[in-house]
């Protein structure tokens, strides 16, 4: 099974509040998730209202469809002229590639995430 992993960072330079960006990355969100059926989130830059980064992944066998539907994703974001792209990545994996992240029982999080 191969793992296509998706980061767009887009840039809101009008954003007057968290509220606005909010709206923003919720729609972007939402679009992506129908359109491509990909798990996405938000996954840095929370309290910061000028800026978006929107992690999205992706699963399946053909590393070409993939690094397709990937980059058609990135494109549609752009597309949407909701905010500015300002970067964007794609990472294909092997799931027997990856490194699995030891969990803390406390809260859930990998020790490296640790919130102190």
């Amino acid at each position: 099974m191969l793992i296509a992993a998706v980061l767009i960072e887009l840039a809101l330079p009008d954003a007057d509040s968290i509220k606005a960006k909010r709206r923003v990355t919720k729609a972007v969100k939402d679009r992506l998730r129908q359109r491509f059926n990909v798990s996405v989130a938000e996954i840095s830059a929370h309290d910061e209202r000028h800026a978006i980064c929107i992690g999205c992944v992706m699963v399946g066998v053909d590393p070409r469809y993939l690094r397709e539907q990937a980059e058609k994703a990135i494109r549609y974001v752009d597309r949407l002229g909701l905010a500015e792209l300002v970067g964007d990545d794609i990472v294909i994996s092997r799931l027997d590639e990856i490194d699995e992240v030891e969990v803390e029982e406390e809260d859930g999080l990998p020790p490296s995430w640790s919130r102190e």
